[in-house]
């Protein structure tokens, strides 16, 4: 599986993940394969990033990695992130169709998107979910589709055909401006939210005792985005069974201000960082 996490606020999107990639066995053990490599990929024409969890790798056929960095090389042709993530979906139904698989719940993935769309001359961050699971406990599938985030989120209300309008759009952008912020996770949300709200406590005390760092500092976004993810990892490390544990190596993150500046602490910037044309 994985933990993966975007932090959006007005002054950065944030996108955290481990490494582990593992293969389930017939007798239910999970058997470890990748421990360092990442699971974000930046999509500069949409000042924006990939990350994933669920299927990773099938036997040395198919690497959602790869296929990531082959959509992001691909974005700019898409007329806007919405169409770009809706191209996915049907590029992911095509190559999940494509493969020979043993249990359908092995074709499960999800995608976090992050992007900026300007509206009204504003650069407004999105988080579109990709993705065919059926609920957060990753057992069952549905059609692949894609959902718009932000909106409904921020302002506890189901999910509307009109979040990705203009108004909806303004009041996700002022929202933010105001000092809201949201934390999307997949992967193993109840143990992540556990360590997430306990942080975020901690931050908020430091806030009310005047030394907490900046709010619109990168560093301390960061931090905030992958703490938790490296609390996730460290519990599965010390209390699993060995062979249950589906989270852990090294944490990646990566950092996108509404400018399209781009920043890592684990080198996920990568090309991202190439002057623009």
């Amino acid at each position: 599986m994985s933990v993966i996490s975007t932090l959006i606020t007005r002054a950065s999107t944030v996108h955290t993940s481990d490494s582990l990639v593992t293969k389930l066995l017939p007798d239910g053990r999970y058997e470890p394969g990748v421990w360092q490599e990442t699971k974000i990929v930046p999509v500069r024409a949409w000042r924006g990033a990939l990350s994933y969890w669920g299927l990773s790798l099938r036997d040395g056929q198919w690497s959602t990695l790869q296929w990531l960095r082959d959509q992001s090389r691909r974005a700019g042709a898409s007329k806007s992130p919405q169409a770009f993530a809706e191209a996915m979906v049907a590029e992911l139904n095509s190559s999940l169709g494509k493969m020979a698989l043993k249990r359908p719940e092995e074709a499960g993935i999800g995608i976090h998107f992050s992007a900026y769309e300007r509206v009204d001359l504003r650069w407004i961050p999105e988080l579109f979910l990709v993705t065919n699971y059926a609920d957060p406990t990753y057992r069952t599938l549905r059609p692949m589709g894609v959902s718009r985030e932000t909106h409904h989120i921020l302002f506890g209300q189901e999910p509307s055909s009109q979040d990705g309008e203009a108004p909806s759009r303004l009041e996700v952008a002022n929202a933010l401006e105001n000092g809201r912020w949201l934390i999307y996770n997949n992967g193993d949300p109840w143990l992540y939210n556990i360590a997430a709200n306990s942080i975020l406590q901690m931050a908020c005390k430091l806030q009310a005792r005047g030394i907490l760092r900046g709010p619109d500092d990168i560093e301390v976004l960061r931090a905030l985005a992958r703490r938790p993810v490296e609390v996730v990892s460290t519990i599965q490390h010390d209390f699993c069974v060995p062979d249950k544990r589906v989270v852990g190596g090294r944490i990646h993150d990566l950092a996108i201000t509404p400018s399209g500046d781009y920043s890592s602490t684990s080198g996920d910037a990568g090309e991202a960082n190439q002057p623009r044309s």
